[in-house]
C-alpha cells in the first residue's frame, strides 16, 4: 500500500466514512482529485470492505473539452473494471433564471449523484475535496460573513451519504500519487478563470497570503475548520438533547415546544433549537438569519403572540407552548372507526372501544359516548373547527363558540385550525385535548357506551386541566 493510500485509510477510519460491505459511488469529473480518489478506493476496496462505482455528469458547458472529459472517464473506468453511469445535460439546460451557471451546475450535479446513488443502491457518495478545497471554502465563507458552523467548512461526512476521504490531504499529494501510478488526469480550463470568486481565492488570494504573511495558511485554515467542526459536533449533541427535552410534539407540519423549559437554556442553545425547528419544517439547507432567530426567541420569552417567519412557516406562543407551524390545507372530515382506531390528520389517533373499570374519563383526552348520541345526531367524524361553529360545553346550558373555547384554553392563534373536533352528524361533541360537550353526559357503564381515547396528539397547552366530564 502506498503512503497516500495509508493516509486516506487512516482518515476514513478516524471519521468512519465507509459502511462495511457497502457500495461507494465516486463523483468522477476527470480532474486530478477525483481520479486519485477513484484509484485509491479501487486499490483499497478490500481493506474498507466496500465495492466501488463511478458517476460522471457531462454539463456540456465547454464543448469539445466536456466531451473529452466524458471519454476520459469512460476509459479510466474501463481500465479499472469499474461500472460508470454517465448523463449528459442538454445545451442551455443550466441557464436558470436567478442562478449563476456555476450554482446551477452544482445543483444539477448533486441531484444527479443522489439519484444515481439511489438507483445503484450506493451507501455513500464520495467526492475528491482536499485540504486545499477546505482552506478555500473557509476563506470564502469568512469574507461573505459566517458563524462558527460556517467556519467548520466542508465536513468529512454530511447527510449520512456524502463523504470526502481526501479532506486530510493536500492537492499536491493527489498529483504526486497519480504520478507514482503513472495515471493521467484532465485539467478543467474553467478552474483558471479568475473572474470566478473561488478561483480568485485559489490563484490570487492564497498565494498572496502565503508569500507575504503565512506560508502555511492552507494548513492553518484546515485546522481552524477541524476545531470548529469538533465544537459544532459537540453543540449539535447538546442542541439535540435540549430539543428532545423541550419538545412536546412534532410531525411534518408542526413542532410544539415547552416554552418554560426553552427559556431556561443559554441563548446559543435557544437560537440553534429555533434553527433546527425551521429546518425540519422547511427542509435541509434552510438558512435562517440572525435577526429572524432573535425575533422568534424574544417572542417565546414574552410568552404570547405570533409572527410570520416566512411565507410557509409561522411561529406562535400561548399558555406555555411555543409552536412552529407550516401552512397546510384543510382536510375533509374523517369517519371514526367504532370500534377501532382512526388517524387524525393533524396528529394523533382516536381509539374507540368498550369501557373498563380502570378507565379515567377527563373530557380532554377521553370521553364516553352513548350509542344514542349517534342515533340522534349522526355518525361520528373528526375534522377541523369551522368558523362561527358553536358547542354547548359539558356542565353548561348555553352554546359557546368553539373558537372561543379553544382561545380561552390558551391555544395560540396559529394552532387553532389544527385542533380536531369530533362531531356526531354536524353537531360538535368533543374538542380533542380541550373539552367535551354537554350532550355526551351519560352514566358510566350505562347501556352500550363506548370510550373514545385521544392518544399521541399535540398537547395544546401546558396549563393544568381540570376534570370536566364525570
Amino acid at each position: 500500500m502506498l503512503d497516500f493510500e495509508r493516509k486516506v485509510a487512516a482518515y476514513a477510519g478516524e471519521h468512519r466514512l465507509f459502511p462495511e460491505h457497502g457500495k461507494v459511488l465516486v463523483a468522477l469529473s476527470g480532474g486530478g482529485d477525483s481520479v486519485a480518489l477513484l484509484f485509491c478506493l479501487t486499490r483499497t476496496a478490500d481493506i474498507f470492505g466496500i465495492s466501488v462505482e463511478a458517476a460522471h455528469l457531462n454539463h456540456a458547458l465547454r464543448g469539445d473539452e466536456s466531451e473529452g472529459d466524458e471519454t476520459f472517464c469512460r476509459e479510466v473506468c474501463a481500465r479499472l473494471g469499474i461500472p460508470l453511469t454517465v448523463e449528459r445535460l442538454a445545451g442551455g439546460e443550466l441557464n436558470a433564471p436567478g442562478k449563476s451557471v456555476e450554482t446551477a451546475a452544482r445543483i444539477a450535479r448533486r441531484r444527479f449523484l443522489e439519484r444515481v446513488a439511489l438507483e445503484r443502491d450506493a451507501a455513500r457518495i464520495a467526492t475528491g475535496h482536499t485540504r486545499d478545497d477546505q482552506a478555500e471554502t473557509v476563506l470564502q465563507r469568512l469574507m461573505r460573513g459566517t458563524g462558527p458552523s460556517g467556519l467548520a467548512g466542508i465536513l468529512p461526512l454530511s447527510g449520512e451519504m456524502w463523504v470526502r476521504p481526501l479532506l486530510g490531504l493536500a492537492r499536491r499529494e493527489t498529483r504526486a500519487y497519480l504520478g507514482e501510478l503513472g495515471v493521467a488526469f484532465r485539467e478543467d480550463s474553467s478552474n483558471r478563470d479568475t473572474a470566478l470568486f473561488r478561483n480568485r481565492i485559489r490563484h490570487t488570494l492564497i498565494p498572496f497570503i502565503e508569500s507575504r504573511f503565512a506560508e502555511g495558511i492552507v494548513g492553518a485554515l484546515a485546522r481552524l475548520a477541524d476545531l470548529n467542526r469538533i465544537q459544532e459536533e459537540y453543540l449539535d449533541e447538546r442542541v439535540g438533547e435540549s430539543f428532545r427535552e423541550c419538545r412536546i410534539y412534532e410531525d411534518s407540519g408542526k413542532i410544539l415546544l415547552d416554552g418554560a423549559i426553552f427559556t431556561v437554556y443559554h441563548t446559543l442553545i435557544q437560537s440553534r433549537i429555533v434553527r433546527l425547528c425551521l429546518e425540519r419544517l422547511e427542509g435541509g439547507g434552510r438558512d435562517a438569519d440572525r435577526g429572524e432567530v432573535d425575533r422568534i426567541c424574544a417572542l417565546i420569552e414574552s410568552g404570547r403572540g405570533e409572527i410570520d417567519v416566512t411565507s410557509r412557516v409561522r411561529c406562535g406562543v400561548g399558555k406555555g407552548v411555543a409552536a412552529f407551524v407550516a401552512r397546510t390545507k384543510r382536510f375533509d372530515p374523517v369517519r371514526l372507526a367504532v370500534p377501532g382506531e382512526t388517524v387524525v390528520p393533524t396528529g394523533g389517533r382516536i381509539t374507540a372501544r368498550g369501557v373498563t373499570s380502570a378507565d379515567r374519563i377527563d373530557g380532554r383526552w377521553s370521553v364516553l359516548v352513548d350509542p344514542a348520541v349517534a342515533e340522534k345526531y349522526g355518525v361520528l367524524t373528526v375534522g377541523q373547527p369551522n368558523r362561527g361553529e358553536y358547542m354547548i360545553p359539558f356542565g353548561l346550558t348555553v352554546p359557546v363558540k368553539i373558537c372561543d373555547i379553544i382561545s380561552d384554553f390558551g391555544v395560540s392563534r396559529i394552532l387553532r385550525e389544527f385542533v380536531p373536533v369530533v362531531r356526531a352528524g354536524g353537531v360538535p361533541v368533543w374538542i380533542l385535548g380541550i373539552r367535551s360537550a354537554e350532550c355526551l353526559r351519560t352514566e358510566r357503564g350505562a347501556g352500550e357506551a363506548i370510550i373514545l381515547l385521544y392518544e399521541n396528539g399535540p398537547e395544546w397547552s401546558r396549563s393544568s386541566g381540570q376534570l370536566i366530564q364525570c
